[in-house]
């Protein structure tokens, strides 16, 4: 009789409508649980497998924009392929802070070119073996933080490492830009057209890193435009430039020996014969003691003055040496700075500790020879005896060889910028706020250099948080923090009446 009575009960427990309902609810609850998991779970496998995401960074920080595509389209055209290989596994790349932004940056332009771009991950750790393809024929040891890009259209192929990535402030060597986009623009077009090679001279103190180590601003300007770029000492015997694209003497200390004056003539007939081009950047610290290179520029027709120049009105320090150029409008070398001028806000051109160049003769048989940049009226030269002058200052002066080529009779030029070390100082070479890099990159236009990704600028952190409107994130605050509660809320009550009411 007990037991009969304790089934009765247990049956009428279970036949209860509250626990059908409850037993109902929960099952659901559950089983919406697993849905939300396992949607989730495919949704991810999906996104890794095929690098689906959302960027919501104010800066786009992964993405490939229009100005990407104008000089890709270029050279991505039907059978071109290129090839990203990451040296280690895929998990290890995306779990790796610096590796994740590279990693999104890739799919961006995977995505964009499906047909032409391909990225592998290869393990140089666990595979050993397939890595020495590229070591044997690269000569350098992979690591796990290299990057390879090749195509299937020439030999050349770029190793690259997560830092030529970003770009990190000069003075505390902190992390301060992601530089993806222009890099990886610049890494393709390289491996797709020409190769050239640039030349940073050494064995004069000259200035290839910063404070920190790094490679300087120059140098990286110098990759971003698409060269191989390498140091080169001019104190060889075996030193040949005819690789070569364009040569860079940059903040040298000391002064160039009789034996390598020799190697400057050699750099006379690598401007005249092969349509070469040089860069020399000097300082007003430096330049009194050199006398051989001073005087090689001379034969140019390029004189740089004792002292420096001074603009307190125009400046951007209160001493007056960091100073703002004015742009002349006239000469040949005033096309270096014309898209600078024909913008509504034009942006500054700044030259720290300047000198001031004389234009020796402004033709001189296949020379001539032109200002790029002026100090502002009522600018001063203070010299080492202290006189100070009032007039018009040239801060930077371009020459222009002309010469011809006899198998196809066609015109080739070849130019020699000279201008102080302090126009490629990284604050001002760097920013998107100066002219400094446009005008560099308009010269190498004008070397020849086609395809220079000149207005892809980087994207600085200026914050890890979305950047988005304070109008925006106080409606997603409210809807995140009272909508979503406040409907969970009228749900349950609207429930439990219509379970207490039948």
């Amino acid at each position: 009789m007990d037991n009969n009575m304790q089934t009765n009960n247990k049956k009428s427990i279970f036949s209860e409508r509250r626990f059908k309902y409850g037993s109902f609810a929960v099952g659901l609850t559950v089983a919406f649980v697993a849905l939300v998991i396992a949607v989730n779970a495919v949704i991810y496998a999906l996104a890794y497998t095929y690098g689906w995401y959302l960027d919501l960074t104010g800066e786009q920080y992964y993405g490939i924009t229009d100005k990407s595509t104008k000089y890709l389209d270029e050279v991505l055209t039907d059978g071109v392929e290129v090839k990203i290989i990451f040296c280690q596994d895929k998990d290890l790349v995306i779990e790796d802070g610096a590796g994740y932004y590279i990693y999104r940056c890739v799919e961006t332009y995977k995505k964009a070119y499906p047909n032409n771009i391909k990225v592998e991950y290869l393990d140089v750790i666990e595979h050993p073996e397939l890595a020495e393809v590229y070591t044997t024929q690269l000569g350098i040891p992979l690591y796990t933080y290299n990057i390879i890009i090749e195509t299937n259209m020439s030999p050349n192929k770029r190793v690259l490492t997560y830092e030529n990535f970003f770009t990190f402030d000069a003075d505390t060597g902190n992390v301060y830009a992601f530089n993806g986009e222009r890099r990886f623009t610049s890494y393709i077009i390289s491996v797709c057209s020409d190769f050239p090679i640039c030349y940073f001279t050494t064995g004069h103190g000259e200035s290839v890193k910063d404070a920190t180590g790094n490679r300087n601003a120059l140098w990286e300007l110098m990759v971003d435009a698409g060269f191989d770029v390498r140091e080169i000492d001019l104190k060889q015997d075996d030193v040949s430039f005819d690789d070569a694209k364009v040569i860079v003497i940059n903040d040298p200390v000391y002064d160039f020996t009789e034996e390598e004056t020799d190697k400057l003539r050699d750099i006379d007939r690598f401007m005249s014969d092969r349509n070469g081009n040089m860069m020399v950047f000097l300082s007003p610290q430096h330049q009194g003691g050199l006398t051989n290179l001073k005087h090689w520029l001379e034969e140019w027709g390029v004189g740089v003055e004792d002292g420096q120049i001074k603009d307190t009105a125009h400046s951007l320090s209160p001493d007056g040496l960091s100073v703002i150029a004015d742009y002349p409008v006239e000469g040949f070398a005033a096309s270096l700075h014309s898209t600078i001028r024909e913008l509504d806000s034009q942006p500054s051109t700044v030259i720290k500790n300047p000198l001031s160049f004389k234009t020796l003769f402004e033709e001189g048989g296949s020379k001539r020879v032109g200002s790029v940049l002026f100090a502002h009226k009522g600018a001063e030269l203070l010299t080492s005896e202290g006189s100070i002058t009032s007039r018009q200052l040239s801060m930077a002066t371009l020459v222009q060889h002309t010469s011809i080529d006899y198998i196809t009779q066609s015109e080739l030029k070849s130019y020699l910028l000279v201008t102080s070390a302090g126009y490629v100082d990284d604050t001002y070479l760097t920013s998107n706020a100066y002219g400094n890099r446009d005008i560099i990159f308009s010269l190498i236009s004008q070397m020849g250099k086609k395809l220079v990704p000149i207005d892809i600028d980087f994207k600085v952190f200026a914050s890890e948080a979305l950047d988005i409107p304070i109008s925006e994130a106080y409606a997603w605050t409210v809807t995140l923090v009272g909508v979503f509660p406040l409907i969970v809320c009228i749900t349950g009550g609207v429930v439990c009446y219509r379970r207490k009411h039948k």
